[in-house]
């Protein structure tokens, strides 16, 4: 596939090249360049002052000159697009090029208005091991932002509801906006976010839908919070978009009879993705998309 980015940084330090080859990271922060020039430099600029950790900043050609990057920043890795990316192709790029164990999803028009090291680290080195730990999200007037969400089928589709979060851990069918913790190793070996699928939302919710079926939660955690520093209304586009078959095909075509699995088609089936990707993986499911809504504990119920 050809790699539609390129990695630029200014760290030219042979023995930490090395070092990177030799000894993984533990933690990576990844800030998707999504608001301003002040904005991003703002936020970059608190990072650096005051995160030991690798930094990496998600953006496209147009929005920085590359000279600046190496001159301003350079202890930062910039992954940077010929043209503006999506979502899934964003956080591919990031898993891809990080190298650590965790890597830490954010945006340049947000701030990190809380990060509780270790519970989130014991969180993730837990027996239900997560997938992905998603933050308390607030708006500009440090409004708490309904961001759990539960599996509910609606006749042939599928329509999450959308909750308030506890003031404690909850289940969460997928990461809002993509924003969370992820564990590097099992997002790939889950296959990350689908780039044939168009549209943040559908993208987020089959990869949140995936990691349940496959038996990793995705958990809405008090230990993060992110603060949209202006903007009051945080939405999520779910008009519908090319390829959210390809979603449906991997959500609703396997039941599970008797604790075995059972592929069946179902009206909205994306032929090849049944036939390439559901049915060879038919195996590792571990739950289906109904038993999954039946046994959902809404916040209220923990």
């Amino acid at each position: 596939m050809e790699q539609k980015y390129q990695v630029v940084t200014g760290k030219q330090d042979i023995s930490h090249l090395i070092n990177q080859l030799h000894k993984e990271e533990v933690l990576a922060i990844g800030i998707m360049d999504t608001g301003t020039r002040d904005e991003l430099e703002q936020t970059l600029g608190w990072y650096v002052q005051y995160f030991n950790h690798e930094l990496y900043v998600i953006t496209q050609k147009d929005r920085i000159p590359a000279d600046v990057t190496q001159v301003n920043y350079p202890d930062v890795t910039f992954i940077v697009f010929d043209k503006a990316p999506d979502l899934a192709e964003r956080v591919n790029a990031l898993a891809d090029e990080c190298m650590t164990t965790y890597f830490l999803l954010t945006r340049s028009d947000t701030a990190l208005a809380e990060f509780n090291w270790e519970a989130i680290s014991a969180k993730m080195r837990s027996e239900i091991h997560p997938a992905v730990l998603c933050p308390l999200v607030f708006n500009k007037d440090k409004e708490l932002v309904p961001t759990v969400r539960a599996p509910r089928l609606d006749r042939n589709g599928i329509d999450p509801l959308s909750l308030m979060p506890s003031s404690g851990t909850d289940q969460n069918l997928y990461p809002f906006l993509g924003l969370g913790l992820y564990d590097r190793a099992l997002f790939q070996r889950l296959r990350g976010f689908d780039g044939k699928i168009s549209g943040a939302y559908w993208q987020t919710l089959d990869f949140g839908t995936r990691c349940w079926l496959y038996g990793y939660p995705v958990l809405s955690v008090n230990d993060i919070a992110i603060l949209f520093f202006s903007k009051q209304f945080l939405f999520e586009d779910r008009s519908e978009t090319a390829g959210v078959e390809r979603f449906y095909t991997k959500a609703l075509c396997v039941n599970m009879v008797h604790g075995r699995t059972k592929v069946k088609k179902n009206i909205r089936t994306d032929k090849r993705v049944l036939a390439n990707e559901v049915k060879p993986r038919a195996g590792l499911y571990r739950t289906d998309f109904k038993t999954l809504c039946a046994t959902w504990k809404l916040p209220d119920e923990n």
